[in-house]
């Protein structure tokens, strides 16, 4: 999981570099105007690729629900220790998050010790692929 959780960060820096070299770049040219740095805001804008609120969220130690507590009760099991209806519970977590909440719920399973069931691993690595 730390594994998924460090290339998910890794993937994302590496597309808010290559934005900003391209910006940059353009600026260089001519070709737009250079904006000014802002500093990162409360909440998203929509107005960037990658939102600096996300980038800092992945990196907080502060725990975020997303209408799942009830995934608590499942605090240190294992990856294969759970029957179908648990996993059910998780899969219907999962197909709830947009898809650019699901770094985020996993930073915050990962921080509350609640590892994902395995078939949940791959269906979560699908959704961030395709």
């Amino acid at each position: 999981m730390e594994v998924l959780l460090i290339s998910l960060v890794v993937i994302a820096a590496i597309a808010f570099l290559s934005t900003w070299i391209g910006q940059k770049l353009r600026a260089h040219k001519g070709e737009i105007e250079e904006e000014p740095v802002a500093e990162p805001m409360e909440e998203c804008c929509g107005a960037h690729e990658i939102c600096e609120t996300d980038l800092l969220n992945k990196m907080s130690e502060e725990i975020i629900y997303y209408e799942d507590e009830e995934l608590d009760a499942y605090k240190n099991f294992e990856e294969n220790d759970y029957n179908d209806d648990q996993i059910d519970e998780f899969r219907e977590v999962l197909y709830s998050l947009k898809e650019k909440e699901i770094a985020g719920w996993m930073r915050s399973l990962e921080l509350r010790k609640i590892e994902l069931p395995s078939v949940i691993k791959s269906e979560v690595v699908f959704m961030l692929v395709k």
